[in-house]
């Protein structure tokens, strides 16, 4: 789907477009994007987008049993014969040709990027199995044995997506300042018994230069009991390992906090929000703080049910979502002016 004038949801501060992600991002104004904050599509994890039905037989249910992949998100029904166009990103054949994709959808975004914008990727693995109960075997389903993505790696193995993806976009030339840990405690039971769980999500800091907005301040945590005091007896100058010197360097130093570190551990969202795969609101709200100017313009190109949004407005920052579902920007609007400006944190 593309652009046109008449797509656009928006008031004076919110922005929602219906459309694929490069084509949304095609129709922005260049150095008009101060902050992306975004998670894709994990590969062959989830199906977002409505069916549409071409030839076959009127009536047919189209079981999920019957369905045939056809390559590049299309699937045949063998019960009647009829064609599921349903191209999207996620559902590519292969990992490579995921990986193509959105480093063609970033490639894009570097245009409406400010020279010193940051970029926030939050993205999950995939295995190369259908019966590890982690990816989505057919549009919908999870684990239909008639189907086998084409991972080019042996049966059962973890894929390394997200790093696949951050070390294809340094070879693009984009600078990866951060490797993030999301630590998702009380996350969803799996049944998987020759594995260890997964507990964790990856996020990158990306930028374009090396000179980039980045507020450390705003994301600051503060310091408990003896342990502050350990901390800060330790950063006294005279320890082998004390990068600056003297710390606090000044009184306010001492006040501001301490980095939050590369490890954020923080609940998955369970709200049921009306989207099969909410982010915790905390995760943009950090990333929008610390990594966006006041004032300043956020772009999500996979907005779903508007949680960057969400966290942007109540930061007092503009906002753009960019979606191929137009169900889900009415779930956002909803969302985004229920939490409005002065909602979450300081400007």
């Amino acid at each position: 789907m593309t652009v046109s004038a008449a797509s656009p949801r928006e008031d004076d501060a919110v922005t929602l477009v219906t459309a694929d992600a490069e084509a949304g991002i095609r129709n922005l104004a260049e150095d008009s994007v101060d902050c992306l904050v975004t998670s894709p599509p994990y590969w062959r994890l989830r199906d977002y987008a409505p069916d549409t039905w071409t030839g076959g037989r009127p009536g047919c249910r189209h079981r999920p049993a019957s369905l045939r992949d056809a390559g590049a998100g299309r699937w045949r029904c063998r019960d009647c014969g009829a064609r599921r166009e349903h191209p999207q990103i996620g559902l590519e054949p292969t990992a490579d040709d995921y990986i193509e994709t959105l480093r063609a959808m970033f490639a894009a975004a570097r245009r409406v990027l400010t020279p010193r914008a940051t970029v926030w990727l939050n993205l999950g693995d995939s295995y190369s199995t259908n019966s590890d109960g982690y990816w989505c075997g057919a549009p919908g389903q999870a684990g239909q044995p008639h189907y086998r993505p084409r991972a080019d790696v042996p049966h059962k193995n973890l894929l390394g997506m997200p790093w696949r993806l951050a070390f294809a976009l340094q070879d693009d030339g984009w600078i990866l300042r951060s490797a993030i840990v999301w630590h998702k405690p009380h996350a969803t039971p799996t049944p998987i018994s020759d594995r260890l769980a997964t507990r964790h999500e990856m996020l990158f800091l990306f930028v374009t230069q090396p000179d980039y907005y980045f507020d450390l301040d705003a994301i600051r945590q503060p310091y408990s009991g003896d342990r502050a005091l350990s901390r800060r007896a330790h950063h006294g100058g005279t320890k082998p390992n004390t990068a600056r010197g003297t710390w606090p360097r000044t009184p306010a130093d001492g006040q501001r906090g301490r980095n939050p570190g590369n490890v954020w551990t923080i609940p998955p969202d369970r709200t049921g929000a009306g989207h099969p795969a909410p982010s915790p609101v905390e995760i943009p709200r950090r990333c929008i703080a610390a990594g966006c100017p006041p004032g300043g313009h956020v772009l999500d190109p996979f907005s779903g049910g508007g949680t960057t949004g969400v966290a942007a407005r109540a930061l007092g920052r503009r906002f753009t979502g960019i979606d191929t579902n137009a169900a889900y920007h009415d779930l956002a609007f909803r969302r985004i002016n229920a939490a409005g400006p002065d909602a979450g944190g300081p400007q």
